[in-house]
């Protein structure tokens, strides 16, 4: 307890007294612990937040919007009607007909006769249209259909973009955290070539060259640790990124550098998968008929449309007449009449109701070549999405061979750096001993070491490129059948099947 209390005591001390010390020891105790992931913990987390997946989402979304509004012109429409107005004339004719605003209202006033009247009318009714014959409405419908098809298609093709790049993203960051320590052994050993140099040199044994070579080497091997620290760092970030974690978290490989299963398919096998399960291909196509089915829709433009429309209603007047001086007759055609003499005032009131229906037929005769230009613009749209399919064919086969190349390629360098290293850790043991014992000189032991670390470095790569076309390979082609073929790559001879690591298991972080 006094040991902690005094611990405690100095950090309040040197926060205190530096003043750049405690704002930096503030910010490290605010950070996140590291996110610590493994591959499938990185590909789960990466699909859940992934803003690409997110986006293809709402595009489905917006497809199934599109086909429920094309849907819409097969229904019916109904639409409630309301109609209100109110006049108000004055006149001093001695007879007035037919008013205006007003309707049929008949007045036969005197020589010095005078009225004002106020007319108040309302209609309510339904109306109910339905189109019978329309031929632009199915392709429209049959084009939001392909549509959202394509939509759903692009999800899953971003499904695997994003699968992709999260693996490609955590490879990276995998091999940066297996070269690490061949830095950091690359290191040891020219430190320790140094310190042989100086000791033979003291004894009179050595040039002075030969503790300038191995000074070099050990500024070297600094300078390539450093850089791959940051290419550790770098790896990190683009991980992050794309599992889209805020920018103060930091996160971590928890899987080991070491070779994936092989492909289990052939390349006939896997071209064949991926030109007849890729959803790139089929989003493709429905973009194609989506041009097609516009195509159709334009030049139904130019057909005859046949609709229906049914009606029904109730309507009200109300007639007031406040002045009418002299003797004086009024009366509006269906509503009533009354008859007045002197001064006095006047009212008349009905209602009515209605109901109909018909049929109406469109033509259009000329449209000043909008639907023939419409209809040819669709025919061109349609004719670049077929070639975009033929050409997203080529690059698919020329993926799938590249990747399968590279994973055929992968294996044996993974063999022959296995190899490789099992040699230059004898080598460099030998040219240690040959230079200590002064029979070889200090170039020796530089090539040597400088081999191994080239060993050492080529088979952490060889693996991530394994791990990488195989990737790729699922990318193409989807998930393999492993009973489709046997597993090529694991036969005699083949890397990848049975290999120890050439790594490492525990990662040293950036401070060894």
């Amino acid at each position: 307890m006094l040991c902690v209390a005094a611990w405690r005591s100095l950090i309040s001390v040197l926060a205190l007294a530096s003043p750049v010390l405690a704002p930096a020891a503030v910010l490290a105790s605010e950070l996140p612990a590291p996110l610590e992931l493994s591959l499938e913990q990185a590909l789960q987390l990466g699909l859940e937040r992934s803003l690409a997946l997110a986006g293809s989402a709402v595009l489905v979304r917006q497809g199934e919007a599109q086909v429920g509004l094309a849907q819409t012109r097969f229904l019916p429409k109904l639409d409630l009607l309301a109609v209100g107005s109110y006049v108000q004339v004055g006149t001093s004719a001695s007879q007035v007909s037919n008013l205006p605003l007003i309707g049929n209202l008949n007045l036969n006033l005197g020589a010095n006769g005078y009225a004002v009247a106020q007319n108040t009318f309302g209609d309510l009714g339904l109306s109910l249209t339905f189109p019978l014959i329309d031929f632009g409405r199915g392709p429209q419908r049959q084009a939001a259909q392909a549509a959202l098809a394509g939509a759903r298609a692009e999800g899953s093709e971003q499904q695997r973009g994003s699968r992709f790049a999260i693996t490609a993203a955590y490879l990276d960051l995998q091999v940066a955290d297996a070269l690490l320590p061949v830095w950091q052994q690359a290191l040891q050993l020219s430190q320790t070539l140094q310190r042989d140099a100086g000791a033979i040199r003291r004894r009179g044994l050595a040039a002075r060259i030969d503790t300038l070579q191995a000074r070099t080497l050990v500024e070297r091997d600094r300078a390539g640790l450093s850089e791959a620290r940051s290419q550790q760092q770098v790896a990190r970030s683009a991980l992050a990124r794309l599992l889209n974690l805020p920018a103060e978290q930091a996160v971590r490989a928890r899987d080991p550098l070491l070779p994936a299963q092989p492909w289990p398919l052939g390349l006939d096998a896997s071209l064949q998968r991926a030109l007849a399960q890729r959803p790139l291909l089929e989003a493709l196509a429905q973009q194609r008929q989506v041009q097609l089915q516009r195509q159709q829709e334009a030049r139904a433009q130019m057909l005859p449309s046949v609709g229906l429309q049914l009606g029904a209603g109730y309507g009200g007047n109300s007639l007031n007449l406040p002045v009418l001086s002299g003797t004086a007759q009024a009366s509006l055609g269906g509503v009533g009449s009354a008859t007045a003499s002197g001064s006095g005032s006047g009212s008349f009131s009905g209602g009515f109701y209605n109901w109909g229906g018909f049929i109406g037929l469109r033509q259009p005769l000329f449209d000043g070549g909008v639907s023939r230009e419409s209809a040819r613009l669709a025919g061109t749209l349609a004719e670049l999405r077929q070639l975009d399919l033929d050409q997203a064919r080529q690059t698919i086969v020329q993926n799938v061979q590249t990747w399968y190349a590279t994973h055929q390629a992968a294996g044996e360098q993974i063999r022959a750096a296995q190899a490789a290293v099992q040699a230059g850790e004898q080598a460099v043991r030998d040219a240690q001993l040959r230079y200590r014992a002064q029979v070889a000189p200090i170039l020796e032991v530089l090539i040597a070491q400088r081999d191994l670390q080239a060993s050492r470095s080529a088979g952490a790569i060889a693996i991530q490129r394994w791990n990488l076309s195989r990737a790729g390979l699922l990318r193409e082609a989807g998930s393999p059948d492993p009973a489709a073929e046997p597993a090529a790559g694991c036969s005699s001879g083949r890397g990848g099947c049975g290999q120890r690591p050439l790594v490492r298991t525990a990662v040293p972080g950036p401070n060894g």
